[in-house]
């Protein structure tokens, strides 16, 4: 059903397929969040001023610190 490309994705982040869907819908969670908070940071400044960059970061570190 995943194609060759698929599965050596998965096996480079060193998940299974399970892993690999849970680990990306967390992410995208996290992002949809934090984009709700910039919709939010648009419309009133003081709001959220680092929420987005921080969340970003966040995500970054911990897919630096899994690659470790």
């Amino acid at each position: 059903m995943l194609s060759k490309e698929c599965k050596l994705h998965m096996e480079e982040a060193g998940m299974t397929r399970w892993q690999h869907f849970w680990h990306a819908i967390k992410i995208a969670y996290k992002l949809e969040k934090a984009a709700t908070r910039v919709v939010i940071h648009a419309f009133a400044p003081r709001f959220y001023k680092t929420y987005a960059t921080d969340t970003m970061r966040n995500i970054l570190d911990e897919h630096d610190n899994r690659k470790k």
